[in-house]
């Protein structure tokens, strides 16, 4: 058994690294260094001076949007995910937000799960700014997300197929997680249910709705993890526990 030991080792702190925590499989900070897509984000605006842009701003780069499009900008994931992915960014704004100024991250489609800035203005007071939804249209608002220009907000958003959906049906968010938040991924700010017509996600993009009078609206940090499924971490488990049922057959 003591030949086995070190392997045995390794694998079980891989299995417990697994099992708490995602992987990341895609990134890109807008310095010309992404990783984990199929070439570079690309956008369906044609107009150049409306099409986003790579801005610094304290030394620090983002894309930056300020017209609209469905696919303002898009990424082909280098390899397509099925199982729960999370995905986060940073943001801030510029100008004075109108209701329903709009940039959302969508999964797999236009039309499917996104997550992002959706002014809520109704009152002429914006207040809960941030939205998360399964599907092209609703979802609920993320309490308490009030905006400031100016001001750098992180989100996170965890998209899951539960109850043994063949689609993606809960999609959690966060304004700012804290550490452990995004460890556990719990006590998210909002999460929305609702089936999706998506069970694969080969491609992310950013839609971009009403930005006008000035308003600009810029990403960075973007990052796309997945989450090992627990039948994966199940066959793995089972593995270790063959690995150390062998050792001690042959040591007896």
């Amino acid at each position: 058994m003591k030949r086995f030991a070190p392997v045995i080792a390794s694998l079980a702190f891989a299995f417990s690294a697994s099992a708490n925590a995602s992987i990341v499989v895609a990134a890109d900070n807008f310095d010309g260094a992404s990783t984990g897509f199929t070439g570079n984000w690309a956008t369906d605006i044609t107009k150049a001076k409306d099409k986003p842009a790579v801005t610094t701003a304290g030394g620090n780069k983002s894309l930056t949007f300020g017209s609209n499009n469905d696919r303002a900008a898009y990424w082909n994931l280098a390899e397509t995910q099925t199982g729960g992915i999370i995905v986060d960014f940073s943001f801030s704004y510029t100008g004075t937000l109108g209701n329903n100024d709009f940039l959302g991250l969508w999964l797999g489609d236009k039309d499917g799960p996104s997550f992002g800035l959706k002014a809520n203005c109704d009152t002429g007071v914006c207040t809960d700014d941030l939205y998360v939804r399964t599907t092209g249209t609703g979802g609920p608002y993320l309490l308490g997300s009030d905006l400031v220009a100016g001001q750098t907000y992180h989100l996170l958003g965890y998209l899951t197929k539960t109850n043994g959906s063949a689609f993606y049906n809960s999609f959690a968010a966060w304004m700012n997680p804290t550490a452990d938040e995004m460890h556990s991924l719990t006590g998210a700010d909002r999460v929305a249910t609702g089936t999706s017509k998506i069970s694969s996600v080969s491609q992310i993009g950013i839609r971009t709705v009403n930005l006008d009078n000035g308003v600009k609206v810029s990403i960075d940090n973007l990052r796309v993890s997945e989450v090992p499924e627990p039948a994966s971490l199940s066959l793995f488990g089972l593995a270790l526990a063959g690995l150390g049922l062998a050792g001690r057959r042959k040591r007896g």
